[in-house]
């Protein structure tokens, strides 16, 4: 009988479940924290009370190993969310409105976590057991076979690490010298700022507004998404000791410094934030088991524990299903005992989280205090990129192949084809062909 534990119930770590669920007879959640049934943020994940979005990977992800979960999720509240009436503010102007593909879904992350736990429980062979702390590994003749809890060994066939970047199971690995992978960290320390304003359909004339940042003139930006309980919520966010600040007047302030108005005006219209939260993000972090010669059998890490990036752009949850569904592709080709699936999928996971590590961390090398490993190239790309934005302000199919690559679609090398090409050059050259400049969104003012 195939057993396995994965630790962590993070979005990570139920999906994870879900994929072992079709390879092993038994799976063992552990969850440190005690959950309850209702989209309450979790205490060990600070960032879950910011903003989110499942992108259209994610989300595809997602309705193959949960059928219906997107309708479920939209009658409890969740917002689709596409291009066309969008207002997304970056490198001085908007992006064009229209036809961006297939919509993403725009929630809290609460939310998400309690459907998918309940969707979990609905499954034979899984269990989640909650407040339960694995303090570390069981380790016999170079292989894991099972997790320690309250100093008892919980035997297992596959142990995967689903417990976040800052993972016991990987920190008693490296100490112990079993498993040194080399670490990349990239220091940006982002702060956050987030929190409700209630939400009606003439706030404003659109459905999200984002304000990107755009360099050298702007490092700061700000967010409303229409979540669950008819609320926008509100996250702002500044980098390198900027943070927005917390209290009313702060938040107001920094919402009006961003080169788009609309969400100080919207802050003006329906505040002060309720539930306000703020959030530090110290540095990305990304460990490169792919690089290790000789991994450990029985053990795979998946989530935030490989890789967490700068979290602005909201790929996180959606490259955890990409590399779910990578780890479903490798068990499906070797099994789940195989010695050679660490390696496999390692391999499989690192081709994944190049992509939104490359435009994340690649992005804040735009800013000059920004200190860290930066891969050859890197300003070269961001020079390109930036021509990318500005091509988008005018060019609705050249917005559509910018978000398919944001959304984890479509590859970064996608940004390159001739036709994409094509489309920058021609953007960026002066003529009648180009629509006229779009002006702010219309916020109606407090009281109409």
């Amino acid at each position: 009988m195939a057993s396995g534990i994965v630790v962590g119930a993070s979005v990570a770590g139920l999906l994870t479940a879900r994929v072992l669920s079709d390879h092993l007879d038994d799976v063992v959640v552990l969850e440190r924290e005690r959950l309850t049934d209702s989209p309450r943020p979790r205490g060990h994940v600070p960032q879950g009370r910011h903003l989110h979005l499942l992108l259209i990977a994610g989300l595809n992800r997602l309705t193959e190993w949960f059928p219906g979960i997107d309708d479920e999720l939209e009658r409890l509240g969740a917002v689709r969310i596409d291009g066309s009436r969008a207002w997304v503010y970056q490198a001085g102007g908007y992006r064009a409105q229209g036809d961006w593909g297939p919509s993403a879904l725009s929630l809290t992350r609460p939310l998400l976590e309690q459907v998918l736990r309940r969707r979990i429980a609905l499954l034979d062979n899984v269990t989640l057991e909650d407040g339960v702390l694995a303090s570390g590994l069981d380790l016999t003749d170079g292989r894991v076979t099972g997790v320690v809890v309250d100093g008892v060994s919980r035997p297992a066939d596959l142990v995967v690490d689903c417990s976040g970047r800052s993972s016991r199971i990987a920190h008693q690995l490296e100490e112990s010298g079993v498993l040194v992978p080399p670490v990349s960290r990239v220091s940006i320390d982002c702060a956050y700022t987030s929190g409700f304003l209630p939400r009606s359909r003439d706030d404003f004339e659109g459905t999200f507004v984002v304000c990107g940042t755009s360099p050298p003139t702007s490092f700061r930006a700000g967010a409303v998404m229409p979540v669950e309980g008819e609320r926008w919520m509100v996250t702002l966010a500044g980098v390198h000791g900027d943070p927005p600040g917390t209290s009313e007047d702060e938040v107001l302030a920094f919402a009006r410094s961003l080169l788009s108005p609309a969400v100080a005006q919207l802050l003006e219209r329906a505040g002060p934030l309720s539930d306000v939260a703020a959030y530090r993000f110290p540095f990305s972090q990304r460990r490169h088991y792919e690089k290790v010669e000789r991994l450990v059998p029985g053990l795979l890490t998946l989530g935030d524990a490989a890789c967490s990036f700068n979290p602005i752009y909201g790929q996180g949850m959606s490259c955890a299903a990409l590399q779910a569904a990578a780890l479903d592709t490798t068990v499906r080709e070797v099994g789940a005992h195989s010695p050679d699936l660490p390696r496999l999928f390692h391999r499989r996971a690192a081709t994944i989280i190049d992509a939104p590590w490359s435009i994340a961390v690649g992005a804040d090398f735009l800013h000059p205090d920004t200190v860290g490993p930066k891969a050859k190239g890197t300003d070269a790309v961001n020079r390109y990129v930036l021509r990318v934005v500005r091509g988008t302000h005018t060019s609705v199919r050249l917005a559509k192949s910018f978000n398919l690559v944001l959304n984890l679609v479509e590859p970064t090398a996608s940004l390159l084809r001739p036709s994409v090409v094509g489309r920058v050059v021609a953007a960026s050259v002066p003529g009648p062909h180009r629509a006229a400049p779009v002006g702010h969104p219309r916020v109606a003012p407090p009281g109409e």
